[in-house]
């Protein structure tokens, strides 16, 4: 006999799934009636011009940060840092700034949100990778020269 726990987990996660669908197929929906309209609306001013030739643009959205807001909270974090630390610490950190609690596929996620804030902000000079921790990148602001 299954545990009423587990199935009654297994009820709101499932629960979850199911409102995300909706959620999302709404959006396609009102995606592809956008899109409807805005072809109608080349073909208004070219009736030839073929729609096939339009390629798709990759979109990706960030759904944990505001534009720059990653970025400066990482800064935050190892500015009060009183040693290095690893990508994993600091998108714990960042996280309960933000008072997240994140787990599984999200967790992930927002450590890659964390960790290109963190690559981008090698590239600018602001911080520096140190060394690694395992797997972990450890990361410090980078010494003015």
């Amino acid at each position: 006999m299954a545990e009423s726990h587990v199935i009654s987990a297994l009820i709101k996660k499932r629960s979850e799934l199911s409102g995300e669908i909706e959620y999302y197929e709404k959006i396609i929906k009102e995606c592809k009636e956008n899109l409807t309209s805005i072809d109608k609306t080349i073909h208004i001013f070219d009736e030839t011009y073929d729609l096939r030739s339009i390629k798709s643009k990759r979109v990706v959205k960030n759904s944990y940060f505001a534009s720059g807001e990653a970025t400066k909270m990482a800064l935050d974090v190892l500015r009060t840092a009183n040693k290095p630390l690893r990508t994993d610490e600091i998108s714990d950190i960042v996280a309960s700034n933000k008072s997240l609690i994140l787990e599984g596929r999200d967790k992930v996620n927002f450590q890659k949100s964390v960790l290109y804030a963190l690559n981008t902000s090698e590239k600018r000079g602001l911080v520096a990778s140190v060394g690694k921790e395992g797997l972990s990148l450890m990361w410090s602001i980078a010494k003015i020269a």
